[in-house]
């Protein structure tokens, strides 16, 4: 069957990787540098009371010498020698002239001073008075690139990937060489699973910085989705050239090999990947998928485990455990993994179809039959989910309602020839014997090699009592390959022949069924019945005698007493008397007139 979850599903989501990395961490990879988030201001052209982050990391603020203004030599003492209404003047004029400048000075200084407090709040993770600290700086400076840039990457770390890539946009599109908007633009990108604008943007990353070797595990990761293996493989190559501890670049170029069916170097590629990062789930998952296909299945059920303990809500690895379990025999656990698979996504298909099968195989066919409309409910079309709930209602004595079932198959797969046996089965089965026969001759048709369909192209003739094809198509089942014919075929065979009237044919036949499976007792009732109608009781009684004792069905047995009753009953009758209860010494043995046989209808043959 195989129904095993082994999609190639290539988005990598990095939600919460600020915490796998650590803050810092988070922050190169993304190029939220803390200090170097405004490389252009220093404290040698910080204006008076400009707010930065120091060497510390700390918020600082830079002052000048003194608060006042050396070139005008104030003390605090008033000057002398001078008239006090000039002096007032001068003073007014000098007070006027300085503010003008310090409102300049702010007014061209509040904005990297902002960012700096906004940077501050964003590396303390404060995310909200970080985005609203950017907002106020892009207020003061609409062409600001760079908090653009930080003020998405606060939106991405909040999850609002949209309004994330809307700043990444603005940023790009006032400084189209800040690389680092492109590389979180990538980011969203691949997140989103628009994987050509992720490798256009990282193609880009790399034209700028050709040693940035996370662009180029992203590239071929990109290339991976798109089903560019080769293209994916040298990048991820390269990636781990210049950066050989990147886990990451060794999983997605496990999955390049996987698209390219080399599941050895795969296989290398995610042992490494967990030698670096034994917390990878979907490490552990992939290599548990690739160790059951390989049939090492109590490894790849240890690769299972790892990958649920790591991801508990990893309905996919559930699933495939699940499955795993159920081919190594234990149903229970199979059916426990796949109905917790279904409690974390319920509309996962592959597990309500692998549940189906479970339940089918422990007999708890009502269970099958309500996933296998669940998952049509779902899915709307589904062939092979129609084949399988028709199975189950041909199991469940619903023949009608599975004959719809293979109707919708047949849709899509008119020349199925499984599917066209199917129905020709269903319509047996529910008497539309007109029916199938067109169905057994398409099968025939497509593979004229098939006993099935002949031997139940004649059950059809022969419930429509066309004896003679019945026989043709029985003794057509048995040449295609005589070495395989089996008592059952022969038997077929044998009770058309008897209900053809056709009955020393019969019995040759009957003959042989006996012989290749002496405990036949259905070949002794019928061959019996054949002898009976030649009027040859002594062995019809002898026959029907060895099926009494070799049939265990009561309804059976009692049809056979009533027959065997019947023929010692004719035996009797069709005896001559004893030629030796009439001699005398004085007469000769004359028979006694022998008398005519009973005129009582002889009952029908029945058809075992």
């Amino acid at each position: 069957m195989g129904l095993f979850a082994t999609r190639m599903d290539l988005r990598h989501v990095r939600a919460g990787e600020e915490g796998r990395l650590g803050l810092q961490g988070y922050y190169d990879s993304i190029g939220l540098h803390r200090l170097n988030c405004f490389p252009s201001i220093n404290e040698k052209t910080l204006s008076p009371g400009f707010i930065v982050l120091g060497s510390s990391g700390r918020e600082e603020k830079v002052y000048p010498n003194s608060h006042g203004s050396p070139a005008m030599g104030m003390t605090g003492k008033r000057k002398t020698g001078i008239g006090a209404g000039l002096l007032v003047a001068a003073l007014l004029l000098v007070l006027a002239l300085n503010m003008i400048h310090a409102s300049n000075a702010l007014a061209q200084e509040s904005a990297p001073s902002m960012f700096a407090q906004a940077v501050e709040a964003h590396w303390k993770w404060d995310l909200d008075k970080a985005i609203g600290l950017y907002n106020r700086v892009l207020a003061l400076d609409p062409n600001y690139a760079r908090a653009y840039f930080n003020r998405g990457v606060a939106f991405r770390s909040k999850g609002d990937d949209d309004r994330a890539l809307a700043d990444f946009d603005k940023a790009i599109a006032k400084d189209p060489s800040l690389v680092d908007a492109i590389y979180g633009r990538g980011l969203i990108y691949l997140k989103k699973q628009t994987y050509d604008k992720a490798a256009e943007d990282m193609t880009r990353v790399l034209q700028a910085d050709p040693a940035h070797s996370g662009a180029r595990r992203v590239r071929g990761e990109a290339a991976a989705a798109l089903g560019r293996f080769d293209q994916a493989i040298e990048d991820l190559t390269e990636a781990i050239r210049l950066h050989p501890q990147d886990s990451e670049a060794y999983y997605f170029r496990a999955i390049a090999y996987l698209g390219k069916k080399d599941t050895q170097k795969a296989l290398a590629d995610l042992t490494k990947t967990l030698e670096l990062n034994p917390k990878n789930a979907g490490a552990y998952l992939r290599r548990a998928n690739l160790l059951f296909q390989e049939g090492k299945s109590k490894q790849a059920l240890q690769d299972y485990d790892q990958a649920i303990k790591l991801d508990p809500q990893n309905a996919e690895a559930l699933n495939n455990r699940g499955w795993a379990h159920a081919t190594a025999g234990d149903l229970q656990a199979a059916l426990n993994d796949l109905t917790r698979a279904l409690e974390l996504r319920p509309q996962f298909a592959q597990a309500l179809s692998n549940r189906a099968w479970i339940h089918r195989k422990l007999d708890r066919n009502e269970e099958a039959l309500a996933d296998y409309t669940r998952l049509l409910s779902l899915q709307g079309s589904n062939p092979a989910a129609n084949i399988a709930r028709g199975q189950t209602l041909l199991i469940m004595g619903r023949p009608a309602e599975a004959i719809k079932d293979f109707d919708r198959a047949l849709e899509h797969q008119p020349d199925a020839p499984a599917v066209i046996a199917l129905r020709a089965e269903a319509r047996l089965k529910a008497g539309q014997f007109r029916e199938a026969i067109p169905d057994l001759n398409k099968v025939i048709q497509l593979d004229p090699s098939d006993t099935w369909a002949y031997t139940e192209r004649g059950t059809a003739h022969e419930a429509l009592k066309s004896y003679e094809a019945a026989i043709n198509d029985y003794s057509e089942a048995i040449k295609v390959d005589p070495a395989s014919a089996t008592p059952e075929m022969y038997y077929d065979l044998a009770r058309a022949l008897l209900l053809d009237r056709k009955l020393d044919k019969a019995i040759e036949v009957m003959s042989k069924v006996i012989q290749m499976r002496p405990a036949y007792g259905l070949a002794y009732a019928n061959r019996g019945v054949a002898y009976k109608d030649k009027k040859e009781y002594a062995k019809a009684v002898e026959d029907f005698r060895k099926a009494l004792s070799l049939l265990d069905q009561p309804a059976r047995q009692e049809r056979v007493r009533a027959l065997l009753k019947e023929t010692e009953q004719l035996l009797r009758e069709s005896s001559p008397p004893n030629p030796y209860q009439s001699v005398t010494e004085d007469y000769p043995y004359t028979a006694a007139p022998q008398r005519p046989p009973t005129t009582q209808p002889e009952p029908e043959r029945p058809r075992w």
